[in-house]
């Protein structure tokens, strides 16, 4: 699945679209895709609106052994 349609399941009004995304985001971490794979679970783990979904999409961020950062690089980017 391309990057493009991940990031759109992101926006999904269902909580379980989302969880499948940040899951196959995740997988992105490693590949040069990875910035901006980055950048998506980082809005994501401040933003969403479920806590299970703000949860998984920091958790990612512990399982490679980098946390999230703590300013907004998100709001640098200007990608959103």
């Amino acid at each position: 699945m391309q990057l493009e349609e991940i990031i759109a399941k992101l926006s999904s009004r269902s909580v379980l679209e989302r969880k499948e995304a940040i899951r196959q985001l995740y997988a992105h971490l490693h590949t040069k895709d990875a910035y901006i794979a980055r950048l998506s679970l980082h809005y994501v783990s401040e933003h969403d609106p479920a806590y299970t979904v703000r949860n998984i999409a920091r958790q990612s961020f512990y399982r490679i052994g980098a946390p999230p950062p703590r300013d907004s690089t998100w709001d640098k980017a200007y990608v959103f």
